[in-house]
């Protein structure tokens, strides 16, 4: 009997030795996974292309997310690179052909992603970019010197309309961009013909106005601003869907009976494939950074407006972008 029991008891702790070692690595496993997806990031500079000129909204936007995103994101180390040219097209397909590790992405208005692919010159398309979030808006105003003969959008558009071809005008990214579409569309609706003149940014356009070199500029009124304010320029018209917050005597076209009304959105976009980690932790900390007081400050004093949004948001209206844009070219027959 008694042979029995230790025989008993020493079953019993082979069993419980064997359960003990056998939890042991499960546990092991468990908190090694923990630990796996807890990513080291970033451990290098992040460079962030900008598709136009230094001193543009987008350039001023991007350099704002520069500052204040490592407050956010320890470790974090931005830096700006612009990449003209190609109506944004040039920086894009830069980021397209990055690797996707999270250390290259592109502050970007939409359209360099969503008209772009349309031309059918780029390897891009809409949908190739993992867009992170939105980060402002803006409208877009035809400006011209505060000395031209035309006071109102009645007396331009009257001139333009007898004197075809004669009035030019500065747009950035060159024709075809987002900033030339809206006033083809308008040329095709009222009737008339004007000349666009490209540029590779919105300050060399602006800087060609002042100097008499095209008689107007297609900008965002951000960049125009203190010269409106200062008497050297003018608004004209806003190509927009809604009013410019700080100048809302400029009129929209559309209630001037015109179908135009396209808005000018910027995000920051990453290439396809970066590591769902990678991109909730760049997410988390961008919609910190917008929310920040200090930073909306920043974003006021150049009259950028923060209008804050996440990946779907953005893709959706990239998305709604490009059938728009594709039907606009279309019909201006710009692609077939």
């Amino acid at each position: 009997m008694k042979k029995f029991v230790m025989l008993f008891l020493s079953v019993l702790l082979i069993v419980l030795a064997g359960c003990s070692n056998s939890s042991q690595p499960t546990e092991s496993k468990a908190a090694n996974d923990e630990k796996q997806s807890k990513i080291d990031y970033p451990t290098r500079p992040i460079e962030v292309l900008v598709p136009f000129a230094a001193g543009g909204s987008t350039d001023i936007g991007a350099r704002i997310i520069e500052k204040y995103l490592p407050k956010y994101l320890p470790g974090a180390q931005l830096v700006i690179v612009n990449k003209p040219g190609g109506s944004g097209s040039i920086a894009i397909t830069d980021l397209f052909n990055s690797k996707p590790d999270g250390y290259t992405l592109a502050m970007s208005t939409h359209r360099a992603i969503s008209m772009q692919p349309l031309y059918g010159n780029v390897k891009y398309t809409h949908e190739s970019f993992q867009p992170i979030a939105k980060v402002f808006g803006n409208q877009q105003i035809m400006i011209v010197k505060a000395d031209a003969p035309w006071e109102t959008f009645e007396e331009w558009l009257d001139y333009v309309k007898k004197n075809p071809g004669k009035f030019s005008y500065g747009v950035a990214g060159g024709l075809g961009s987002g900033a030339h579409i809206p006033v083809a569309e308008l040329e095709k609706q009222a009737g008339f013909e004007a000349k666009a003149v490209s540029f590779e940014g919105t300050p060399p356009a602006i800087t060609a106005v002042l100097g008499g070199h095209v008689q107007g500029a297609m900008v965002q009124p951000s960049d125009a601003k203190s010269l409106i304010e200062s008497g050297e320029l003018r608004g004209l018209f806003n190509v927009a869907s809604v009013p410019v917050p700080y100048f809302p005597d400029i009129p929209l076209l559309k209630d001037k009976g015109f179908d135009v009304a396209i808005d000018s959105n910027t995000s920051l976009f990453a290439p396809k494939g970066v590591p769902q980690e990678t991109v909730t932790m760049l997410e988390e900390a961008l919609k910190k950074t917008m929310e920040d007081p200090e930073v909306l400050a920043e974003f006021e004093k150049v009259s950028l407006q923060t209008n804050y949004g996440g990946p779907e948001i953005v893709q959706k209206e990239v998305n709604e972008e490009n059938v728009r844009f594709g039907k606009m070219l279309k019909e201006l027959g710009l692609i077939k």
